[in-house]
């Protein structure tokens, strides 16, 4: 996926598909399914070796998107239908990617093409693969894009493999305006048929059927070619030496079973102490004969894995029974490493149940301390009230005192009043009384002399 291509590529011509014979039917090639392809849907026919480089490319980095080319032909077979051939893929180097995108650059197309012209010219570009790691298998927008612009041909195909989830698929165009490609049901996986057996067991992985520490996705056969096989006559040590080990497997099995079914019986004591010690110790043998148990199982379906590829070839049969049998090993390993981890686990989850408890008790006492704080806070808004209503009481008597002083005061101002109008009348009436006579006095002295 991509937010931006700059990279454009010119109409190409698209050539009339080669007719050839298509491998699952050249007696040449083991040809198994992956998944369930379907009749209608176009035939993807894939080199184990290629798979298994895509696959490995996949697992290089879990942490960003990573991708390539795959080369191969598009062909038809003798009856007209097309199918397409992936012999070999290119890893692009030079590329810009995050968890969520990947980009083809200018460099990464000449990284490409400088390595494509170091093969056969029949072998051309039929498609590109990339990854989504933990994201699932899908196309998106810009990965639209890059089919739309770069992988257009009708026989064009785009694989997208989800290496966190264990899945892959192939996508195909179909002509439809509304759906332009879709996922096919699964495709197939070619070898040749010398390892038919390396074949199976690689499908066996890819399909999740058995998954157990040998994943061929993780670590290429050093040769990278098929099983040896003696085709020759067998020795007759070698035959004795395989039956001798399945014997003896066999007797070890029987010594096992014979020590699950007849345990020995705890004697009896009246003493509680060495009762429960008595029951603890059976609970340890039971723990044991369980722990047997899973071990005679997983021995048994290796064996019965063995015996059901054996092909009549000690030498296999040896090497197959030795691999099974480590593994084996290594799976008991994994389990007694998970049950360590699950106590571990078990140990930290009651160590934080008791945490919790603690917390829960100290979150009561919270609870009980913001009760008594709640009960004193209402008290005190009781005792604010009472304050309140008295400050009201005292209130009152002030304002009758200040009215009655205010009215005192009026009061004496009319006092003062009325005192002045009075001293006002008395001096009236004390000039008037001293004026008044001394005027009638000279009227009777003015008249007296004028009648003299």
């Amino acid at each position: 996926m991509s937010n931006e291509l700059d990279i454009q590529f010119g109409d190409l011509e698209e050539a009339e598909p080669e007719v050839r014979l298509r491998p699952d039917g050249n007696k040449h090639f083991a040809v198994v399914p992956v998944y369930s392809p379907s009749e209608g849907e176009l035939p993807i026919f894939v080199d184990l070796d290629a798979m298994r480089d895509m696959e490995e490319h996949a697992l290089d980095d879990t942490g960003v998107e990573l991708g390539g080319v795959m080369l191969g032909g598009q062909y038809e077979d003798d009856q007209g239908r097309p199918f397409v051939l992936v012999t070999d893929s290119l890893r692009a180097k030079h590329y810009e990617s995050t968890k969520g995108s990947f980009k083809f650059t200018h460099d990464t197309w000449a990284q490409i093409t400088r390595e494509r012209d170091e093969f056969p010219e029949e072998l051309q570009m039929v498609g590109w693969y990339h990854t989504h790691p933990d994201w699932g298998v899908f196309l998106s927008g810009m990965d639209m894009f890059i089919c739309d612009n770069f992988f257009n041909k009708d026989l064009d195909v785009a694989l997208v493999i989800d290496p966190c989830r264990q899945d892959r698929g192939f996508f195909q165009w179909t002509g439809n305006v509304e759906q332009r490609v879709r996922r096919t049901d699964g495709f197939y996986l070619v070898a040749s048929r010398f390892r038919q057996y390396e074949l199976d067991e690689y499908v066996t992985y890819m399909e999740g059927n058995v998954a157990m520490s040998g994943d061929p996705r993780f670590s290429r056969a050093s040769s990278g070619s098929a099983p040896i096989v003696n085709v020759g006559g067998q020795p007759a040590w070698q035959t004795v030496a395989v039956l001798g080990m399945l014997t003896m497997q066999f007797c070890f099995l029987m010594l096992i079973a014979m020590r699950m079914f007849n345990p020995v019986e705890p004697v009896a004591n009246s003493q509680p102490s060495k009762d429960v010690a008595a029951l603890q110790a059976s609970i340890e043998r039971l723990g044991e004969v369980n722990r047997r148990e899973s071990e005679i199982d997983a021995k048994v379906e290796v064996l019965d894995r063995v015996v059901g590829q054996w092909d009549g070839t000690p030498d296999r049969m040896l090497r197959s029974l030795s691999e099974k049998t480590s593994e084996s090993k290594e799976l008991r390993e994994g389990v007694r490493a998970h049950e360590a981890l699950e106590r571990e686990l078990d140990a930290t989850v009651a160590g934080l149940n008791s945490q919790l408890e603690d917390a829960k008790g100290r979150e009561r006492i919270l609870e009980k301390e913001i009760a008594v704080f709640k009960a004193k806070s209402r008290e005190d808004q009781a005792s604010l009230a009472g304050l309140e209503k008295r400050l009201a009481a005292l209130e009152k008597p002030a304002e009758k005192v200040a009215l009655a002083v205010e009215d005192a005061s009026e009061t004496k101002w009319d006092t003062k009043l009325l005192i002045g109008i009075a001293g006002f009348v008395v001096v009236a009436l004390v000039v008037a009384a001293f004026i008044f006579p001394r005027r009638e006095a000279e009227e009777e002295f003015v008249s007296e002399e004028d009648n003299e």
